[in-house]
């Protein structure tokens, strides 16, 4: 393995290690870190291969990624088999739904308001205090994508 192979195969093993430790599985990571340096799509075949996973493992890997919206399936002209590459703008559109989620938070916390005695103040103060946070959440990130968009144009600083 050069040294170039081993950096991939380390930043492949990192990506994993991060989806883990942010609730998903280690495969998933695995594989959207190699789709991410892979540069063009790949078939489970060489998913599998590349990563030493079986074709099973590799096939069940890319159908929940698909669902999660981390892969996008292509079809490439005069082949038989589907190729799959990673889908990178998948973060923008996840953020945006995670902001819209504040909302439900936002109001089962209110319904919660509603249900607790008046004199069990620090339910209350729990409560008010998730409720305030949610609603700061929301308030702060309401233009997050506008914000990127511009960011992206060079209309606001990029602080390296």
């Amino acid at each position: 393995m050069t040294g170039t192979e081993s950096q991939k195969f380390q930043f492949t093993e990192n990506m994993g290690l991060l989806f883990e430790k942010s609730g998903s599985s280690r495969t998933l990571g695995r594989v959207f870190g190699y789709l991410l340096l892979s540069g063009e799509p790949k078939t489970l075949d060489e998913i599998a291969e590349g990563l030493l996973f079986s074709k099973a493992t590799a096939s069940l890997t890319v159908r929940q990624g698909l669902f999660l919206h981390f892969f996008e399936k292509i079809s490439i002209p005069g082949e038989r088999k589907d190729h799959y590459q990673a889908n990178a703008g998948f973060w923008i559109g996840s953020m945006s739904q995670k902001i819209d989620s504040l909302k439900e938070w936002e109001g089962l916390v209110e319904k919660g308001l509603g249900l607790v005695d008046p004199r069990n103040t620090a339910a209350l103060e729990n409560l008010q205090e998730m409720k305030d946070y949610f609603n700061f959440l929301r308030w702060y990130f309401s233009d997050l994508d506008e914000q990127y968009r511009r960011w992206k144009k060079g209309e606001i600083p990029k602080g390296d």
